[in-house]
């Protein structure tokens, strides 16, 4: 039997691991904190062995950072290494390093039904431009376009670091409280985990209220109890800003195949997505809102579609 191939999701805190024998079925999924390796190389190298592994195929990693040229850095973790590196510990002949969502954006055509939570829109009848953002950590996106021949193209792109849309005046009023001196405001800085944070903390400083809560994930809980009108005020600037920018890239983009909202955030706030203004922000674009009314919008819920992305890298030629 052929020796399988590696695939791993590699952030700043934690990597992921997992085997691929053929396709994109996805086995023996493990967790490695990094703190605990000095290097990406030996945390897979501990991941074959607990395996039995002495050596892989080929290998194929999303990487929470620009991977356009080599040694390849992290943005969140002090480890470098190359596409050789990787292949001297792991025995791999092919080694394939994707930016993470990138990877997000090979995935979308082998995602289930029982993966993805629909909110409005229709499908297209045939294959049609996607793109699937995400906040978490951070705002990243990716562009997946239908190639003329059959198959697919994945497009990275950087939509955390464009310019957050503000409309209103307590909208303009925000960000100011939000904005440090001298300092870039960028979308990321709103629409992340640390930036519901942020938002939620500003918020009480305009109102004179206590801040009561001290984490992202807080502040998400406390807005869907309605236990602290500040977080609740906070999450739901957080989808508004959240719709407006996917309405923008889905507009700029022609995403007629679908908006795919993947990131920890967006499956813990699906409720507030589905009954509250989303949609209809996503889809105000004046004249042409009859050109958004039959974008779909998911939301990824499968665990690990990143793994996904990699194995579908895998599959295509070189």
């Amino acid at each position: 039997m052929a020796s399988p191939a590696l695939v791993g999701d590699i952030g700043g805190t934690n990597s992921r691991f997992a085997l691929v024998d053929e396709g994109v079925e996805i086995r023996d999924i493990e967790k490695y904190k990094n703190d605990d390796f000095p290097s990406l190389e030996a945390a897979a190298r501990e991941y074959l062995d607990r395996k039995g592994h002495p050596k892989v195929r080929a290998l194929s990693f999303a990487i929470a950072g620009p991977v356009t040229s080599e040694p390849i850095a992290l943005t969140n973790r002090d480890w470098s290494f190359t596409r050789a590196s990787l292949k001297e510990a792991t025995g791999a002949e092919r080694a394939i390093i994707l930016n993470d969502f990138e990877a997000l954006a090979l995935s979308l055509p082998h995602l289930k039904a029982g993966d993805l939570v629909q909110i409005g829109g229709h499908p297209p009848p045939k294959p049609e431009v996607k793109i699937v953002l995400g906040p978490g950590t951070g705002l990243g996106m990716a562009t997946l376009a239908p190639l003329p021949k059959g198959g697919w193209i994945a497009l990275p792109g950087e939509l955390g670091h464009g310019t957050l849309p503000i409309v209103t005046r307590e909208e303009f009023e925000l960000l100011e409280a939000m904005t440090l001196p001298g300092v870039l405001f960028e979308s990321e800085d709103a629409i992340t985990g640390p930036g519901i944070l942020r938002m939620y903390n500003a918020i009480c400083e305009l109102t004179g209220e206590r801040a009561a809560q001290h984490t992202p994930e807080a502040v998400i809980a406390a807005a869907r109890d309605d236990a602290d009108r500040a977080a609740r005020r906070a999450l739901d600037q957080f989808v508004i800003w959240l719709a407006r920018l996917a309405g923008d890239a889905a507009m700029i983009l022609q995403a007629h195949g679908g908006v795919y909202l993947a990131g920890g955030i967006a499956p813990t706030i699906i409720e507030e997505l589905k009954k509250g203004p989303f949609r209809t922000i996503f889809q105000e674009k004046g004249r042409l809102a009859h050109v958004m009314r039959p974008i779909p919008i998911y939301v990824i819920t499968d665990r690990f579609p990143a793994f996904k992305g990699c194995a579908a890298a895998l599959a295509r030629p070189d």
